[in-house]
């Protein structure tokens, strides 16, 4: 088995999270052990929140969304399972961002977090994170490469949110200064917790895969 069995991918829209898990998998699979890639929208993901579940046109899960339990049950899994488990855009992106977008205090997000990483700190996860070097030209890719009618909702969607709203801020300009302020939180909370920071992955796919191969080995 891996020396971990629990690894988070977390990072922006179109920083390449989906590749990076895959390809990781692969990697482990190599070796002969047996992996499980969650994507962010799986029918069958272990932590359920109920926009995500909106987004992705199901039931919502039952009870409060992104109940706690769910991470302790995911903890327990890692730690009593032979299966290493690679979840995608979870524990920012859709446990602890949200917050953030709902203009939370910052106190308040990071005790989302530290409450989350406590519940799965014995199945001793690494999360790693993507980060592209120019936010603005990340956001705009990303937008044309996805166009519409996913563009105007994304736009529409940060704009309408607690913390633009608060800065005034619409469209394209909304979306790159949240990420910018929320790249800035996303490092202190890093800090805090076993991590790799990759920036720009798509420019050395390679060299990237060896780095978190040797993170995901190494405890």
């Amino acid at each position: 088995m891996a020396a971990r069995q629990l690894i988070l991918i977390e990072g922006m829209i179109g920083v390449g999270k989906s590749t990076t898990a895959e390809r990781l998998a692969a990697r482990l699979t190599e070796d002969g052990e047996s992996v499980r890639v969650y994507h962010e929208f799986a029918d069958d993901h272990p932590i359920r929140r109920r926009d995500v579940d909106l987004l992705r046109a199901v039931g919502p899960a039952p009870g409060n969304a992104c109940a706690p339990d769910q991470w302790n049950a995911l903890a327990e899994r890692c730690i009593l399972g032979a299966q290493t488990i690679i979840l995608e855009s979870t524990l920012l992106q859709n446990a602890v961002m949200p917050y953030f977008i709902d203009d939370r205090l910052i106190a308040v997000v990071k005790g989302i977090f530290d409450d989350i990483s406590a519940r799965i700190a014995a199945a001793a996860p690494l999360l790693v994170y993507l980060r592209p070097t120019d936010i603005a030209a990340a956001i705009r890719r990303v937008h044309a490469e996805r166009g519409e009618p996913w563009s105007s909702r994304n736009y529409a969607f940060v704009s309408a949110s607690r913390w633009a709203r608060r800065r005034r801020l619409v469209g394209e300009r909304a979306v790159v200064e949240l990420y910018r302020a929320w790249e800035q939180v996303v490092d202190e909370l890093l800090a805090t917790v076993e991590s790799v920071l990759v920036v720009d992955p798509q420019r050395d796919w390679d060299g990237t895969l060896q780095r978190l191969y040797a993170a995901v080995k190494t405890r």
